[in-house]
């Protein structure tokens, strides 16, 4: 039994096939499928297929992977219909050939006035019965010879004209343009269909008919919008009854359509959808004339369409920069303004954001008894969601501070709290430190976060490791607390995983050892020539990638004259 990956990447409906074996799945192009998705790892879980079955595999992802909603902790037998998820990233788990092909005119575009649409089958564009076909260049150039049609065409072009430089929205206007075409020709029944669905596939957005309430189907054929869509041209379709194929079949609206139009929405770019338009009428023929007039009004609508789809994203991207501005401005104003001194220290605070407001977090905080609390968390995805998420974070834990927990049970609380406000796809990797300068001795809870590395000396290298899973992910979770003694002229670097994990132009990640070589090949150098020293050789090694992560860095370094 072959089996496959449905859903939406980036935007697009995808469909994996699944070979037997081990199929690994990833945010690189050195998998077998590859996951375009900020928070899916590069090395994100495997999916092996065997003729027993299938099972899906974590490889020690950042974010996890998901079967119905469970975190995946082992081996998990796979069922048809199983939702699979890896981060953010969601995928169904099919058999191959059980799912409805992207090829065919859309099986549910709904209803619009009675009206739906469905296929009849044919086998290419040379069996299409037309009466006369038309390019659009053809007619955009045609002199036309029918007063009257020219008449109604130019009263048409005028109206579209305004209708064209106003700021009518998307859905106000559809109804208008069909009430133009119609001031041209003659039509029991006109049509506007847009391929704006996901596959692509047309969907009735208009319509007007003179009789919505008889639950007829329009009839088009996959060859006739593969046509259309494909090719540009226009279709006049002029006595369906005659026509052997159709007579033999059982539609309603095939024993009554007489002439039919269909036209490209070609927005002087791409094709957007179609323009239809029939009659029952047995004294209207459609003629060369109408089909000419149809095709240019049809090329006028896609461009109304189109232009008002770029001012609605204008105005939306518009409104977005300004509450992500003012989410920025929020958000700095959560983090520290200022670090604290710290008798017998230097420490520093950096944060590059790769969308306009972060995900990552950090926090300096001095306690009343002179030890000092050091936070840094990264919020699974990217951009607003995480952002809100890091802030109420930071909010939670200030709230914390005063009381005085432990820090096991300080992020317990937090954990809660995550859980209680937050979805099962966003979580919080967290480091939690309180610094004791008097002692030179920093305790921790390390949720999950990228492990903080003290470099003491030229070999010798202590890391702060994971003593609790992200928080907000699993139920019942419990942290431990370690603790860890600081050298003097020892330099810890606590950050996130936007350091070892940006890549460059080969995929090849960071890593922890090239942050290590550029910092140490740095200690003796003021922490601001460190941090600058570090972020430069990050960005060398990217080239002109971009940051695919956000990236936050703190250094505290203990001073020799308190050795």
């Amino acid at each position: 039994m072959a089996f496959v990956l449905t859903g939406e990447v980036s935007g697009k409906r995808v469909r994996f096939p699944l070979r037997p074996g081990r199929n690994a799945l990833g945010r690189s192009s050195r998998n077998d499928i590859d996951l375009q998705n900020p928070s899916v790892s590069r090395q994100h879980a495997e999916l092996e297929v065997t003729p027993q079955g299938a099972h899906l595999r974590d490889l020690g992802s950042s974010n996890g992977s998901w079967v119905n909603g469970q975190p995946v902790t082992s081996a998990v037998a796979l069922r048809p219909g199983d939702r699979l998820r890896l981060g953010d990233q969601e995928l169904r788990f099919e058999v191959a050939g059980e799912q409805g092909g992207a090829s065919s005119v859309a099986q549910d575009p709904g209803t619009i006035a009675g009206v739906s649409l469905d296929e009849i089958p044919l086998s290419d564009p040379g069996d299409v019965s037309t009466g006369d076909r038309i390019s659009w260049e053809v007619a955009s150039s045609e002199v036309g010879h029918d007063p009257a049609t020219e008449k109604a065409l130019f009263r048409a072009v005028t109206e579209a004209g305004q209708m064209l430089v106003g700021a009518q929205p998307l859905t106000e206007m559809y109804d208008d343009v069909l009430g133009i075409v119609e001031g041209v020709v003659p039509a029991r029944r006109i049509l506007l269909l847009l391929t704006d669905t996901p596959d692509g596939t047309p969907a009735i957005r208009a319509a007007r008919t003179a009789d919505a309430d008889t639950g007829e189907k329009l009839m088009l054929s996959r060859t006739i919008v593969r046509t259309v869509l494909g090719e540009r041209e226009a279709l006049l379709l002029n006595d369906a009854l005659s026509d052997p194929r159709f007579r033999v079949q059982e539609s309603i609206i095939l024993q009554k359509v007489r002439s039919a139009m269909v036209a490209p929405l070609f927005d002087s770019n791409e094709v957007i959808g179609l323009l239809y338009a029939d009659s029952d009428d047995p004294r209207v023929h459609y003629n060369r004339e109408q089909l000419r007039a149809f095709t240019l009004l049809a090329n006028l609508i896609a461009v109304k369409i189109s232009n008002a789809r770029l001012l609605e994203v204008e105005r939306e991207q518009e409104r977005m920069a300004q509450e992500v501005a003012a989410a920025r401005q929020v958000q700095q104003t959560m983090l520290p303004s200022s670090l604290p001194q710290i008798p017998g220290y230097e420490i520093l605070a950096r944060q590059l954001p790769c969308f306009e407001v972060a995900g990552d977090l950090y926090d300096v905080c001095p306690l009343r008894d002179g030890r000092v609390i050091l936070v840094v968390g990264d919020v699974t995805g990217k951009g607003m969601p995480a952002a809100l998420l890091m802030s109420n974070t930071i909010a939670g834990l200030r709230v914390l501070y005063p009381e005085g927990l432990p820090l096991d049970q300080l992020a317990a609380r937090v954990h809660q709290e995550l859980l209680d406000c937050s979805d099962t796809m966003h979580f919080v990797t967290l480091f939690i430190g309180i610094l004791d300068p008097s002692t030179h001795t920093i305790e921790y809870v390390n949720g999950g976060h990228n492990a903080p590395l003290m470099l003491c000396g030229e070999q010798e290298l202590v890391e702060l490791k994971a003593t609790g899973t992200p928080l907000g992910l699993l139920r019942g979770s419990q942290f431990a607390l370690a603790r860890a003694e600081i050298p003097a002229d020892a330099m810890l670097c606590i950050f996130s995983d936007g350091i070892p994990e940006a890549q460059n132009p080969d995929d090849l990640e960071y890593g922890d050892q090239r942050l290590i070589g550029s910092a140490r090949r740095r200690c003796g150098a003021p922490l601001e020539g460190v941090a600058d020293g570090v972020l430069a050789d990050l960005r060398a090694f990217i080239g002109a990638r971009p940051l695919e992560d956000d990236v936050t860095l703190i250094l505290l370094r203990r001073s020799r004259a308190d050795g």
